[in-house]
C-alpha cells in the first residue's frame, strides 16, 4: 500500500513538471512568432517608402512626365501598405498615409530637377525587440541607399553674386527661370544612410499594428 502511494505521488510529481515544461514550451514558441512577426512588420513598413518610387522607364529623366493613372495607382497601393502595418487606433496611420501620398506627388510635380530612381534597405539590425502582453517596443538601425538622376546646368552663368537680403520673390522666380534657359546635364548621386528608428506596436485583432514611429540619422549620416 505504502509502494502504490510513493508511486501515485511520484506520478503526479512527474505529471506536474512534464506540465510546466510544456506550458513553458508553449509559452516560449509563442513570444517566438510574436517576435518574427513583429519583425516582419517593421520590415514591411520600412519598405513602403520603396513602393512609391516609379517604375524604370519614368525615372531615366527628371523632364519624363508621368501619367496620371499611374500616380493614382501609386497613391491607392501605399495607402493600401500602410493601412496594413499601422494603427488606425492613433494618427500614425493618417499621418503616413499623408507622408507617402506626398512624397508619390512631390516626384511626380516637383519643380525641382530631381527624380529617384531607386531607395532600397540594405540591411536592418534589431537592437532591441521587447515585448510585455499585447505591446511591443523595438529598436532598430536602418542601413539604406537612395539612387537619384539630375538635370545640372553645364556651365552656370547666372548671377550668385546678390545678398541673401535682396533675393525678392520676383528676383527669385526670374533666376529660376534663367536657370531653366541653360544647357544641362543628367548626373546620378547615389546617397546612403544610418537611420535609428524606434517604434511602439499593439496587437490589434490578432495582430501587430505600429502605434508610434520616432527616427534619427546616426553621426555622420545626416542628410
Amino acid at each position: 500500500m505504502k509502494k502504490r502511494k510513493l508511486f501515485v505521488l511520484g506520478l503526479l510529481v512527474l505529471i506536474t513538471i512534464v506540465a510546466t515544461i510544456i506550458g513553458y514550451n508553449a509559452e516560449s514558441i509563442q513570444q517566438l512568432n510574436n517576435e518574427e512577426e513583429i519583425k516582419g512588420v517593421v520590415k514591411s513598413a520600412l519598405n513602403i517608402y520603396s513602393k512609391s518610387v516609379y517604375p524604370p522607364e519614368y525615372t531615366k529623366s527628371p523632364g519624363i512626365k508621368i501619367p496620371s493613372q499611374l500616380i493614382e495607382k501609386k497613391i491607392n497601393e501605399i495607402t493600401q501598405e500602410c493601412e496594413k502595418y499601422y494603427s488606425a487606433k492613433s494618427g500614425i496611420l493618417a499621418n503616413k498615409i499623408k507622408v507617402f501620398q506626398t512624397a508619390v506627388l512631390g516626384e511626380a510635380y516637383s519643380p525641382s530637377d530631381i527624380r529617384t530612381v531607386e531607395w532600397k534597405i540594405n540591411d536592418i539590425k534589431f537592437l532591441e525587440t521587447r515585448i510585455e502582453g499585447d505591446t511591443a517596443t523595438v529598436i532598430a538601425d536602418v542601413y539604406c541607399e537612395n539612387k537619384m538622376v539630375a538635370l545640372i546646368p553645364i556651365d552656370n552663368k547666372v548671377n550668385g553674386s546678390i545678398k541673401p537680403e535682396e533675393m525678392t520673390i520676383e528676383y527669385q522666380k526670374r533666376l529660376y527661370e534663367e536657370t531653366q534657359k541653360l544647357p544641362k546635364k543628367l548626373v546620378t548621386y547615389n546617397p546612403k544612410g544610418v537611420i535609428r528608428y524606434y517604434f511602439n506596436l499593439s496587437k490589434e485583432n490578432g495582430k501587430w499594428k505600429i502605434t508610434s514611429e520616432n527616427f534619427n540619422y546616426l553621426p555622420g549620416y545626416e542628410p
